[in-house]
C-alpha cells in the first residue's frame, strides 16, 4: 500500500541506482576474469620463454577453451607446431583462416605455410605462403620461407626467381646465396654433360659472386670435364690456394681429376699454400663459424643453421 505513494522520481531514481550498481559489480566481475586471464597468458608466456613446452601448453589450452581470442589460439598452434603436433596446429590455424577479419586471416594463412613446411608438406606450404606475396605484411618473411622450401626441394631455378623479387638491397646482401644458386644449376648441367649450359651457370654466378671459392671450384671442374688440363690446373691450383679450409676441401678431388697431373699440383700448392696457414698434418674436420656444429665432410651451407660459407677447418692438433 505504501507503493501507492512513492512518485516516479524515487522509482526512476531506484532504478537507476540498482541498474549502475550491477554494471559496477558485472566490470568488477569482467575486471577479474580479465586480469585471471592476463595472469594465465603471461604465465604461459614465461614457460614459452624458458623452453617449459608442456606447462606453456596447459596453460594455453586451458585459456583457448574459455576464449576465442585470437591471439590466444594462434599461441596455442605455435606450441602444437613445436611438440610435433602438426596436425592441431593445422587444425587450429584453419579455423582462424575462415575468420572475417583480414589481419587476422592473413597471420593463419602464414601460419598455415608455417604448419605445412614443419609437416614436409611442401607444395601446400608454398600455396598458403605464395597466397601472401601480395601482402605488405607478410611479403618479406615469405620470401624467405619460400626460399627454404624451394631449397629444400632443390628447385634452384625457383629460388633464384625468389631473389630477384627480393628489394635491390636484400638482393645486394644476399648476392652470394644467388651464386650458390647458379652453382647448384652449373653443377647439375655439368653432371649432364651439358658444358654449355655449366659454364653459363658459373658465368651468372660470378656476377653475383665475383671472388667466391664455389665458383672457382665449378670453373675448374668445367676445365677438367672439357680436357682442358693446363687451364684445369691452373684453375685448382687458384682454388685452393684461397684457404686451408678450400684445400682440406677439396685436395683429393682435384687430384684425382688432374690424373697424372696431380704431382704437379702438389708441387704448385707447396710453392703457393693457403693464404690463411700452411698444410695441416691431420684429417681436418669442419666446423661452422655461426652456431658451431661440426661435420666431417664438406658443406657449401651449414646443415644445421643454414649459413652460407661458414664452414671452416679444424684439425685434431687443435689448430
Amino acid at each position: 500500500m505504501r507503493l501507492r505513494g512513492i512518485g516516479p522520481e524515487v522509482l526512476l531514481l531506484c532504478f537507476l541506482v540498482v541498474g549502475a550498481a550491477a554494471f559496477a559489480l558485472g566490470r568488477r566481475s569482467a575486471r577479474g576474469r580479465r586480469l585471471r586471464r592476463d595472469i594465465d597468458y603471461f604465465a604461459g608466456l614465461d614457460h614459452l620463454v624458458n623452453d617449459r613446452f608442456d606447462r606453456a601448453t596447459e596453460v594455453f589450452t586451458r585459456l583457448a577453451t574459455k576464449s576465442h581470442e585470437a591471439d590466444i589460439q594462434f599461441a596455442l598452434g605455435s606450441l602444437m607446431r613445436k611438440r610435433g603436433e602438426v596436425d592441431r596446429a593445422i587444425a587450429i590455424h584453419t579455423e582462424l583462416a575462415t575468420r572475417g577479419e583480414p589481419p587476422v586471416r592473413e597471420q593463419a594463412t602464414f601460419a598455415l605455410g608455417l604448419d605445412y613446411m614443419s609437416a614436409g608438406l611442401f607444395d601446400r606450404a608454398e600455396e598458403q605462403l605464395r597466397s601472401l606475396l601480395g601482402s605488405a605484411n607478410y611479403r618479406a618473411a615469405v620470401l624467405e620461407k619460400l626460399a627454404w622450401v624451394y631449397e629444400q626441394q632443390r628447385d634452384w631455378r625457383a629460388a633464384l626467381d625468389i631473389w630477384r623479387e627480393l628489394p635491390a638491397e636484400k638482393q645486394r646482401e644476399r648476392a652470394a646465396v644467388a651464386a650458390h644458386y647458379c652453382c647448384e644449376l652449373g653443377e647439375a648441367a655439368l653432371a649432364a654433360g651439358d658444358l654449355a649450359g655449366a659454364r653459363a651457370q658459373l658465368a651468372a654466378a660470378r656476377v653475383h659472386d665475383p671472388p667466391g671459392a664455389r665458383g672457382a671450384m665449378l670453373a675448374a671442374r668445367i676445365a677438367a670435364a672439357a680436357g682442358e688440363s693446363d687451364k684445369a690446373l691452373e684453375l685448382y691450383t687458384a682454388a685452393l690456394s684461397t684457404s686451408r679450409s678450400i684445400h682440406d676441401a677439396f685436395a683429393q678431388e682435384a687430384a684425382a681429376a688432374l690424373g697424372d697431373r696431380a704431382a704437379e699440383l702438389a708441387e704448385r700448392l707447396r710453392a703457393q699454400p693457403p693464404s690463411d696457414d700452411g698444410f695441416p698434418r691431420e684429417p681436418a674436420r669442419f666446423r661452422c663459424e655461426q652456431c658451431g656444429v661440426t661435420s666431417v665432410t664438406w658443406h657449401w651451407r651449414c646443415p644445421s643453421c643454414r649459413s652460407y660459407n661458414s664452414l671452416q677447418s679444424v684439425h685434431n692438433n687443435g689448430n
